[in-house]
């Protein structure tokens, strides 16, 4: 789900295209969604990162109208995303599908079948779990809309009018199967456990349970929930109305269900097993995470949609103070890091905490491609002691070696404290 941009989804149709062959794979730096690096893959034209996030318009503004609750995508906007979705993969496996005279001979019918069996298991499976959630949202056919059950994520919109990103940003199918693969599927534990886990290691040792927490750009909001099963008052935040929808939908209403989340990619692959692996979404089941608040007829945690800097400025709707941010993934994906880290400054009370881990892949359009020193420097300036400054590996989706090429990250993993301003 990441200020705001979500550059990253462009990262991940970009890597999706890369993979598929439609670009050279980079020696240096991204092709950045509110992603990284690629961090992801999507089948989509690679959109372009926004300098910053703007007010949706237009079409897409009558679509926010269509969708009831203006933060959520509507039955239609879904719909027209899967079909993108499989017409993409239908483009790329078209020779496999009906191949010449001359590669049938060469490849033989057998294999032919068999891909044409695993990509129409992969499209049916996929279609099923997608509609599943379009049936989740409101037919204003039906007549007015009853509440959603929100048990572990409650949405609070704060601003109706705040921004929320474009569609070119975390606004495929393919972005959201790879989130959802790494945040909410037995496959991607190990994600949890060096990227999410190390983040909420270093928040217990330092804070007590009931402490004040903010997550900004929560995405599917796996790290959200985790810390939020650990006792604190948690308050996430994301800009993506794709990714809103489908952490809403999975969170609380989901019941578990199958997806090829990696059918559409078709590069770096050993065999069947790395395009085609089938996994049950969610995993594990996001209610299980709510036991601490069993009872109390609350959710475990919630969600504010919108754009972050917008929102949480001095100023903004939801400006407040709290004891703790963890930021993850999160701080490279803004055009004026200096601007992010004052609002990040303006929210944590004095002895608040700052824990981040992520990389540094900077957009192009970010106007300071600081190292990760000169971040430190500038935090400092601002009053802040690192107690933790140092790294973390970190596979984005697939661990390494399963696949002929993997996304992974050497991370900063730090914990700074506000100091306490000295009486006079």
């Amino acid at each position: 789900m990441l200020a705001s941009d979500r550059w990253r989804v462009g990262l991940f149709d970009c890597l999706s295209a890369f993979l598929c062959g439609a670009f050279p794979r980079r020696a240096t730096g991204p092709p950045k969604f509110r992603g990284p690096l690629p961090r992801g893959n999507a089948t989509t034209t690679a959109p372009t990162k926004t300098a910053a996030k703007a007010p949706s318009t237009g079409a897409q503004s009558s679509s926010k109208a269509m969708a009831v609750e203006s933060w959520r995508m509507s039955r239609a906007e879904l719909r027209d995303l899967l079909n993108k979705y499989e017409r993409a993969v239908e483009e790329d496996a078209a020779y496999l599908l009906n191949p010449s005279a001359r590669e049938l001979q060469m490849l033989g019918q057998e294999l032919i079948t068999t891909r044409r069996d695993r990509l129409r298991l992969a499209r049916d499976t996929n279609r099923r779990f997608v509609e599943s959630a379009i049936d989740d949202l409101p037919d204003l056919c039906a007549g007015p809309p009853s509440a959603p059950s929100r048990p572990v994520m409650e949405v609070k919109v704060l601003d109706e009018n705040a921004p929320t990103l474009p569609a070119s940003s975390y606004g495929s199918m393919a972005s959201v199967f790879l989130h959802l693969f790494r945040d909410w599927s037995s496959h991607c534990e190990h994600v949890d456990r060096t990227t999410y886990q190390a983040a909420v290691d270093e928040l217990t040792k330092r804070v007590k349970p009931g402490a004040q927490v903010l997550v900004p750009g929560a995405g599917l909001a796996r790290l959200a929930a985790k810390i939020a099963k650990e006792g604190y008052v948690v308050e996430s935040n994301e800009a993506s109305r794709l990714f809103l929808t489908f952490a809403d939908f999975t969170l609380n209403r989901a019941r578990g269900a199958d997806v090829y989340p990696l059918a559409h990619v078709f590069s770096e692959n050993f065999g069947y097993q790395q395009q085609y692996v089938q996994t049950n979404i969610p995993s594990p089941t996001p209610a299980s995470f709510a036991t601490s608040k069993e009872g109390s007829g609350k959710a475990l945690f919630s969600m504010v949609p919108g754009d972050f800097s917008k929102l949480y400025c001095k100023g903004g709707k939801a400006h407040r103070k709290f004891d703790a941010i963890v930021t993850c993934f999160f701080l490279d994906t803004v055009v004026d890091v200096c601007e992010l880290v004052q609002v990040l400054d303006d929210l944590l009370e004095e002895g608040g905490l700052w824990i981040n881990v992520g990389p540094l892949n900077w957009r192009k359009e970010a106007r300071l491609k600081l190292n990760w020193s000169e971040i430190v420097t500038l935090w400092k300036g601002l009053g802040y002691d690192f107690e933790v400054n140092s790294r973390s590996d970190c596979d984005y989706h697939m661990p390494r070696g399963e696949k002929m090429y993997t996304e992974s990250y050497t991370c900063a993993l730090s914990v700074a404290t506000k100091k306490l301003k000295s009486k006079a």
